[in-house]
């Protein structure tokens, strides 16, 4: 499944006139949104269990949502207002391309955040968010 997410994620992307990097990097660099160039470099060694088509999905959201002049590295934390906003968007862009079928009687907040590695701060907003 994370696959064909991943390509239509970079369809999205590619439509929004982002340009994707898929790097090599070390595992210490995360990827990163430059907002302002609309380039967004995903390192496919970065240490994370959080899954690469959620960490697309979330640098997308920063180009599309987030201040033009700003660089941002993944940070799935949402402890700070613009990543919170950052991650409902990519909730947001995964849950419609994933479920857009689903009706929500079928939909399961724990199996969403299982199967893109999310950690437990991420439950209030899944479970919002998926049913919408």
């Amino acid at each position: 499944m994370h696959e064909e997410l991943f390509k239509q994620l970079l369809y999205i992307a590619q439509q929004s006139d982002i340009s994707i990097k898929e790097v090599a990097g070390l595992p210490t660099d995360p990827d990163v949104a430059f907002c302002k160039q609309r380039i967004i470099n995903i390192n496919h060694n970065f240490n994370s269990n959080i899954s690469v088509a959620f960490r697309l999905a979330h640098e997308i959201s920063h180009i599309q949502f987030s201040q033009p002049s700003f660089l941002y590295t993944f940070s799935p934390y949402i402890n700070n207002k613009e990543e919170r906003i950052t991650n409902e968007h990519a909730i947001h862009m995964i849950a419609r391309l994933v479920y857009c079928d689903t009706p929500n009687e079928y939909r399961n907040w724990a199996d969403f955040m299982d199967e893109f590695n999310l950690p437990s701060w991420f439950e209030p907003l899944v479970k919002d968010i998926i049913y919408d």
